[in-house]
Order: C-alpha cells, then structure tokens, then sequence
C-alpha cells in the first residue's frame, strides 16, 4: 500500500493565494520612489517591495494597499 503525496506548507500557501484577487499596492522607498505593485496577499506585496528595494539599493518606507476604501498601512 502507498500512502498518498504530501504536499509542503509552500505548495498549499500558492495554491489558496490563487483564490485571492489581485490588489494593488503602494509601495514607498527611501530614494522617494514610488511603486505601484499587484499582490494576492499583504505578505506577497511585502516581499515583492522588498525585492523591489534590494534591486534599486534603497531601503523599504512603506508598502500600503491602494484601495481607498480599505486603507491600512502594512509597514510605517
């Protein structure tokens, strides 16, 4: 008997984020760019602006949800 294939914490995490839909993001670096992005997660856009900033040598300000009607700030 075989037992069934398991599945990493990382597969599982990819495969619920593609129920979510695209937001956009603002994201704030410290050379005063500003950067619209598009994540599924408030993680997601975290990550994907700090790469952002570690590409341009810069450091991360702020990553901020663009929606006006659901403005919170995921970093300050």
């Amino acid at each position: 008997m075989s037992s069934p294939p398991q599945q990493n914490d990382d597969q599982h995490e990819d495969v619920s984020l593609h129920n979510h839909p695209l937001r956009e993001y603002n994201v704030t670096l410290s050379s005063g760019e500003v950067i619209y992005i598009l994540a599924r997660s408030p993680m997601q856009a975290a990550y994907g602006a700090l790469e952002l900033a570690e590409e341009r040598n810069t450091n991360l300000i702020n990553v901020r949800i663009t929606d006006e009607w659901q403005e919170e700030e995921l970093f300050s």
